[in-house]
């Protein structure tokens, strides 16, 4: 089975707060979507940022590729970029339950994936726990 390719971004604000979402589900993670027809990586972060928490974001640069298989069992491969937002404002759509900018310390214990962990790490220049 081909994988489904997808892109996100890890958003920061001027005082270096992250972007995650909680799904209804209760993990958290950072808004991330499939590509659609004719749409490039970077339009698709900025699309899915905007669409999933309704943050502007910019991309600042690319950080890396995630391969791994959701929970449906379907192969995912995410190309994630990292993005700023001028506001820690965020307009959540229904999809989720909560989210927002929390401090890097706090984001990192509340992620539910080991990927979202070390993509936050290597975004920040952290060496691995």
């Amino acid at each position: 089975m081909n994988a489904v390719l997808g892109a996100g971004g890890l958003v920061f604000t001027l005082n270096q707060k992250v972007l995650i979402v909680q799904y209804k589900d209760g993990s958290w993670t950072y808004p991330k979507g499939h590509i659609e027809a004719g749409e490039d990586m970077e339009a698709t972060a900025i699309r899915e940022v905007l669409e999933e928490a309704g943050v502007q974001a910019t991309i600042q640069s690319k950080l890396g590729v995630s391969r791994y298989v959701n929970a449906k069992g379907i192969p995912r491969e995410v190309h994630w970029y990292v993005m700023q937002s001028a506001t820690d404002q965020v307009h959540l759509e229904d999809t989720f339950m909560s989210g927002g900018f929390y401090a890097a310390e706090q984001a990192l214990d509340l992620l539910n994936f080991p990927e979202d962990r070390q993509l936050l790490r290597q975004a920040l220049g952290l060496q691995e726990a």
